[in-house]
């Protein structure tokens, strides 16, 4: 479990940076907004193994803040959706929303990879 999230945290990492370069490369753009879905998806099979492996151990093997321990497993999961999902204004649902920019894209992939680490080692 360790190993595959310290995997899961460099390809993330490795995600934002070629979210970086797309800015200069177009070409780039489309295949790192594609391997986001799937990436949050590896996430959130890492986080539930996680939490499935925590609350089946014994007592004195579980972190010793599981507040901190489950904010970092939400975080995991939830960061990525909630800062690239943009939604038309209140006034105008018809609008046509643009998706959120590739900065913000990397910043989310850096975020996760820094959660899915932490997650690790407070356990």
């Amino acid at each position: 479990m360790v190993v595959s999230a310290w995997v899961l945290a460099g390809v993330l990492a490795w995600a934002a940076v070629l979210a970086v370069a797309a800015t200069r490369f177009p070409a780039l753009e489309q295949p790192v907004r594609m391997a986001v879905t799937p990436l949050v998806i590896v996430v959130a099979v890492l986080v539930v193994a996680d939490i499935g492996l925590v609350l089946s151990a014994e007592p004195e093997d579980r972190p010793e803040s599981m507040l901190t321990h489950v904010g970092y497993a939400v975080a995991a999961v939830g960061l990525v959706p909630l800062l690239t999902t943009r939604r038309p204004p209140p006034d105008d649902p018809e609008a046509q929303v643009e998706p959120a920019p590739l900065w913000v894209v990397a910043v989310a992939l850096l975020a996760v990879a820094v959660c899915v680490v932490r997650l690790v080692q407070t356990r």
